[in-house]
C-alpha cells in the first residue's frame, strides 16, 4: 500500500475539508430555499432571510479554510521534525563508514560511484571518484569491474572472495571482496556495495 508523505496528505485534507465546506453551504441553501417555498405568502415585510443564509454558509466555510491552514501548519511542523531526524540519522552514518575498518563504496544502477571511504581510496589507490563510472575507476578489464557488472545486470554477489587488483602504479594487490546488490521499492536492482580488505 503507497504511504502518502506529509505534503500530500495535506493536500488531501485540505481537499476533503473544501468538499465537506462546499456540500455544507449548498444543502444549508437549498434547505432555505425549501423552507421559504413552503411559508404562506405573507403581505407584510419578509426579514432578509437571504443575507442571513449567505452569512452563515460564508463564516461556515471561512471556518473551514481556517482549519485547513492550521492544519497545513501543523503538516509544515512536522515534516521540517522529520527532516531534521533525516539529517541527523544522515551525519551519523556518513561519520560511522568514514570510520569503517575496511573499505566501503557503493555503485548506483547507472555505474557512478555515489559513495567511498578513506580505507577504499587508499586500499585501491584512487583518490578521485566524482562524477565517474566504475569501470573508468578500477579499469574496463579489472576482474572487480566484471564483478560488479554481473552484480547490476543479474543480482550476483560475493561473499569474502578472493580478487586481484592491479593498483595504479602496476602493483598486485589481493583483496577480500563481499559485494551484494541492493533493491528498490519495485524490486529493481538499485545499485550494489562493496566491501574491500586486504589480505
Amino acid at each position: 500500500m503507497h504511504r502518502l508523505n506529509p505534503i500530500q496528505l495535506t493536500l488531501h485534507l485540505g481537499g476533503a475539508l473544501v468538499i465537506i465546506g462546499l456540500t455544507v453551504f449548498i444543502v444549508y441553501i437549498l434547505h432555505k430555499a425549501f423552507q421559504q417555498q413552503r411559508q404562506p405568502e405573507s403581505l407584510g415585510p419578509m426579514p432578509p432571510r437571504a443575507q442571513d443564509a449567505t452569512g452563515f454558509a460564508l463564516a461556515s466555510l471561512q471556518g473551514v479554510i481556517t482549519r485547513m491552514k492550521a492544519r497545513e501548519r501543523e503538516m509544515e511542523a512536522l515534516l521540517r521534525e522529520a527532516e531534521q531526524r533525516a539529517d541527523s540519522s544522515t551525519r551519523r552514518l556518513e561519520a560511522v563508514v568514514r570510520e569503517l575498518a575496511v573499505g566501503l563504496f557503493v555503485v548506483s544502477r547507472e555505474g557512478f560511484v555515489t559513495l567511498a571511504n578513506p580505507t577504499a581510496r587508499e586500499l585501491l589507490a584512487i583518490d578521485t571518484w566524482s562524477r565517474r563510472r566504475y569501470p573508468e575507476i578500477l579499469g574496463t578489464e579489472a576482474a572487480l569491474t566484471h564483478h560488479l557488472k554481473a552484480s547490476l545486470e543479474s543480482g550476483a554477489s560475493l561473499h569474502a572472495e578472493n580478487v586481484e587488483y592491479r593498483l595504479p602504479n602496476g602493483e598486485v594487490v589481493l583483496l577480500e571482496v563481499s559485494l551484494s546488490p541492493y533493491h528498490g521499492r519495485s524490486g529493481q536492482i538499485e545499485g550494489a556495495v562493496c566491501f574491500l580488505r586486504k589480505k
